[in-house]
């Protein structure tokens, strides 16, 4: 997918996206046509403290003991399949 910087710029009451010649050519656009863009959201940063504050507090409470053999349990995963021990 290609990178394009546009421009918001106002027109009367309203906003418009002023993009480059190349967009346009890149997508085949023409004068008066209509075309859906993505919204350029940010992704939200994790919260690194958060998360290993849960690692912990599931550690403490011995949450995977269940898990004899992370191996075998992970390639059960994979497998769609029960795992071992396990209904």
């Amino acid at each position: 997918m290609s990178t394009y910087l546009v421009t918001v710029i106002r027109t009367g009451n309203s906003y418009a996206l002023r993009v480059p010649k190349q967009y346009v050519e890149d997508a085949q656009l023409t004068l008066g046509q209509k075309a859906l863009i993505g919204l350029p959201i940010a992704k939200p940063k994790q919260d690194r403290a958060r998360i290993q504050e849960l690692i912990r507090q599931l550690q403490e409470i011995n949450s995977y003991s269940y898990i004899g053999n992370p191996v075998e349990w992970q390639r059960g995963i994979r497998k769609d399949r029960p795992l071992p021990g396990r209904a």
